[in-house]
């Protein structure tokens, strides 16, 4: 077998475990998901005649759309897709850990800072999260995931409010 043919079969198996996780998740099932999402990566990880160039030693200053490779748009997908499954089974910090693998492999995928933005949300750091928001939505002003996001927001910052005053209940009050 040459080179050519190993890599075609290697990237057909990847994309047939993304497939294969993209029905699974379709289905409810996000741990089968996330399985083969895992074995696409697997598989997808490492095809790129010089792996240097795989989400590394580029100048992000200097990085365009355009340079980002078809490989490297399917891995990031991948971890994308893997961040929604950890987002529905409530692993926090898996999402914003599979969010940034997939903005390692591509820095422009929109979905991938969504996840993370989410991420971030649900781990409390609502100022990173809040950023994001805000770049994503000057691209796409009307989304009404960002505005659902938004409200996640207000809803954590209810919480955090209410805790601090439960806390500090009474800690001026000197009527002893």
């Amino acid at each position: 077998m040459t080179k050519e043919e190993e890599l075609k079969e290697k990237t057909a198996k990847g994309l047939k475990f993304k497939e294969e996780g993209a029905t699974a998740f379709k289905a409810g099932n996000y741990d089968k998901a996330l399985k083969h999402y895992h074995f696409a990566l697997l598989h997808l990880r490492g095809l790129n005649d010089n792996p240097l160039t795989v989400g590394n030693a580029r100048d992000p200053e200097n990085l365009k759309e355009e340079d980002i490779t078809e490989l490297e748009k399917e891995i990031s997908t991948i971890n994308s897709n893997m961040a929604l499954c950890q987002l529905r089974l409530e692993r926090f910090d898996q999402i914003t850990r599979c969010a940034n693998a997939a903005l390692k492999a591509n820095p422009f995928n929109p979905k991938a800072k969504f996840r993370l933005a989410q991420g971030l949300i649900r781990e409390g750091s609502i100022i990173k999260a809040t950023k994001l928001l805000d770049e994503l939505e000057k691209a796409s002003p009307n989304d009404p995931a960002f505005a659902a996001e938004r409200r996640q927001i207000q809803h954590k910052e209810k919480q955090s409010e209410i805790k601090q005053r439960q806390e500090f209940a009474g800690m001026f009050d000197r009527t002893k």
